[in-house]
């Protein structure tokens, strides 16, 4: 029995295990870290959890795809825990956690992609879950309402209506503002695809015409 070192996918915290254990828990954050290098008897135990990773993160991506920001990251941190060295885990990171996102860019090219994430796919699930342009819009509203509500006293009791029209006027004009923002930002992003899947796709069309033209072509 000997002890091993392995870091942590989410912190970069280096725990020391047991290489008889399959998985630990990070000392630092308190995650669970999967050993890979795990040795059984005298075997060393080396699991290809690729597939399981991919499917995860596709997973992750229709999440993101659905607007589903919290969804993605609890499938983010399952593909994590299985493996932290494919650029795709990191530049969905990067996309889900925006404070660290330039980190994990660097980190990411140091990796080899799945094809399931790309760094291409960062830009356009920039804003994703459209989070920003709600919030702005919930804000103007506000300063809207709140001046409006404040002009009507003030002009009723000092007889300076002009100022509840100019406040209605420039209430309406931010509200619109933000709606044109809004719609204008708005994340467009097309349905995903993997390149797998359409291959499967495009197989079974050209399978069910190859049976058609056989049916069609027996007396």
């Amino acid at each position: 029995m000997a002890l091993i070192a392995c870091t942590c996918p989410h912190c970069g915290g280096v725990v020391k295990m047991e290489d008889t254990l399959v998985s630990g828990f990070c000392t630092y954050c308190g995650r669970q870290i999967i050993n890979d290098k795990a040795v059984v008897g005298n075997v060393n135990v080396k699991m290809d959890r690729t597939p399981e990773i991919v499917n995860t993160l596709k997973l992750a991506k229709y999440s993101m795809y659905d607007k589903d920001a919290n969804g993605a990251r609890v499938l983010l941190s399952k593909a994590m825990q299985m493996s932290s060295e494919y650029s795709d885990v990191w530049y969905m990171d990067a996309v889900l956690d925006k404070r660290n996102a330039k980190a994990d860019m660097e980190r990411a090219r140091q990796y080899p992609s799945l094809g399931i994430f790309t760094e291409s796919d960062v830009s356009v699930y920039k804003n994703f879950d459209d989070s920003g342009g709600q919030a702005l819009l919930i804000f103007s509203i506000m300063i809207a309402f709140f001046g409006i509500f404040i002009s009507l006293p003030i002009g009723i009791i000092f007889e300076i209506y002009y100022l509840i029209l100019a406040m209605f006027i420039i209430g309406i004009a931010l509200v619109a503002v933000s709606i044109i923002y809004v719609k204008k930002h708005k994340s467009n992003i097309p349905a995903p695809v993997f390149e797998d899947e359409d291959n499967k796709a495009k197989q079974a069309a050209l399978d069910e015409t190859n049976r058609r033209l056989g049916s069609e072509k027996r007396p």
